[in-house]
This record gives structure tokens, sequence and C-alpha cells, in this order.
């Protein structure tokens, strides 16, 4: 009799937690499905909106602004000066929410008697360029994408010799490795430079 009663405890236990292991599992596909997928690039905010809330967060001039494919969806990394102060921030790029600052003192003076920087006068014609001067970053991507199929992986708008030039990398799908590279002018929309991995 007791060997009867042991075994049915014993299957009741068994039954029990294989019960309860469901439930978890239930519980986990249910969080799982409450995650949100990452924004698509059509629905992140431009590169001006995105300058617009750093700037409104923290004074300075940006100096560089790259949008980044992340796992949890697309950044914008945005390096800002304002004098004594670089400020690198990370941006969702899907609502302007900064989710990290890095501050550092700025102590170098490369800036001074620079002939590199936007406002400086050039022969290139691009120098001297406001921003209310320069394509946009989806136009920058557009021109890429119409020179290679692929996907956005970063698009980052830099000065180079005076001139400002938007660096697009684009995934090809080929490969771990197989990214597209180029560098568009930022006022004129010319391809200066095509690296295809």
């Amino acid at each position: 009799m007791k060997k009867v009663v042991v075994g049915t405890v014993a299957s009741a236990v068994i039954l029990g937690g294989a019960i309860g292991a469901g439930a978890m599992t239930d519980g986990f596909k249910t969080i799982s499905m409450v995650n949100p997928e990452p924004a698509e690039q059509s629905e992140l905010i431009s590169l001006d909106e995105a300058k617009e809330k750093a700037l409104a967060e923290y004074e300075g001039v940006v100096e560089s602004i790259e949008l980044e494919k992340k796992r949890s969806g697309y950044v914008y990394d945005i390096d800002i000066d304002n004098g004594d102060m670089d400020y690198d921030l990370d941006m969702d790029a899907s609502n302007g929410e900064i989710l990290r600052v890095e501050e550092e003192r700025d102590d170098d003076d490369d800036d001074d008697g620079d002939d590199n920087n936007v406002s400086s006068s050039g022969s290139n014609g691009t120098a001297g360029s406001t921003n209310e001067d320069y394509i946009s970053q989806e136009e920058a991507v557009e021109i890429a994408l119409a020179e290679v199929e692929g996907t956005l992986d970063s698009v980052e708008l830099d000065h180079d010799d005076g001139r400002a030039v938007y660096e697009v990398e684009i995934e090809t799908g080929n490969g771990d490795d197989d990214d597209a590279e180029f560098d568009i002018d930022a006022v004129t929309g010319e391809i200066l430079e095509m690296d295809l991995d």
C-alpha cells in the first residue's frame, strides 16, 4: 500500500512539474512577443531633427553625426564641440531620445588657425557653405543606393579638407564583410569616392 501511495505522490509531482514548465514556456513566449521590432529606416527622424534635438540639450557645434545600425535599431552617434567640452551622444534614431552621453574636456586646439573647418573659404566651392546648402541625409543615401543594392548600415556628415562630405556605408548582403562605402559631396551630391568590397 505504501508503494502505491509513494508512486501516486511521485506521479503527481512529476505531472505538476510538467504543467508548471509548460506554463513558464508560455509566459516566456508572451514576453518575447511584447518586445517591439527595431524601427525601419523610413521611420527615423531626419539628420536635421537629430542635430536640433542634440543641440537643444548640449550647446556647441555638431562636428559629426553618424547613423549606425544596431541590433536594437538605428542610433545616431553625434559629436558636439562647444570649445571647452566635447560631447559624444548616442540618440535613438526613431524618437530622438538620448541614450548615452560621454563628456570630455577639450584640451586640443586643433581648430586654431586650421583651414579645414567649414566656415573657412576654399577653392572647391563647398567651404563656407551652411547646413541649409547641404543635400539631405536621405538624398545622400538614395545616391548610394542607386549605385548598389543593399540596406543602409551607416551615414555620417563629416568635413574633409574643408569640404562637407556624407560618408555612406551600405550592406550589400553578400557576406559579413561585403559593404559598399561612398564619399558624397554634401552640397553637390557628387560621388567623390566609392569603395565596393
